[in-house]
Formats: structure tokens, sequence, C-alpha cells
């Protein structure tokens, strides 16, 4: 899948919080096979993509198994800042969240623990 192609997906999948909704939108378009010619699979890839658009940095950190001081650490954060944003405090952008799942690698997880 292109860049180009994952970040539609992804912009897609923070407007439209129902999963199922965010599924069925697409139909078949000729995009699909850019990602595969099975379509469980690409029902797999976009309940992927939607279930990391829509966790929190709370449910990132749990996902993760580290503590809220590891992971500060791990990624040069202060650990106030995670503080914050685990208790939505604060605000994390959804780029930063998507970096934190990628790097993780929670990306696809998310789809294979909510099959």
């Amino acid at each position: 899948m292109t860049d180009k192609l994952f970040y539609k997906l992804w912009k897609d999948a923070l407007e439209q919080p129902d999963r199922d909704m965010y599924i069925g939108e697409y139909g078949f378009p000729e995009w699909f096979d850019e990602i595969s010619d099975d379509p469980s699979e690409i029902t797999r890839v976009l309940k992927s993509i939607h279930g990391v658009a829509h966790m929190s940095v709370r449910d990132i950190i749990l996902a993760s198994g580290l503590t809220q001081s590891a992971f500060a650490v791990k990624f040069c954060i202060p650990l106030r800042t995670v503080e914050d944003w685990a208790t939505q405090k604060r605000t994390c952008a959804d780029y930063v969240r998507l970096m934190f799942a990628k790097s993780l690698g929670l990306l696809y997880q998310a789809a294979l623990s909510d099959t």
C-alpha cells in the first residue's frame, strides 16, 4: 500500500467513529487491489487502521505493556506530558499517536484482537 493510500485511509478512519460504517463506505474501489485481492485481508487492514486511529494514548501505553514512565523514556517525552495525554488533560495529536502505534508494532495487532 502506498503512503498516499494509507494517509487517505487514516484520515477517513479519524473522521468516522463507527468501524463498520468506515469499512462499508468504501464499497469496492479500484485501489483495493493495491492492498490485496482477498476481501478478508482488505477488511483486516481497514479494521486495523480504524482501530489504531481510535486508540487513546492510554490504550497505546496499555497495549505496549510499558508503564507510563517507561513509555516516556522510550520516546524521550517528559513524563508529565505522557501522564496528561493518558488522563486526557491534554490532547495528543493524531499523527503522534500513529507514530507511537507504528513504532510499537500495534498497527496490525488492532485488527487481530478484534476479528
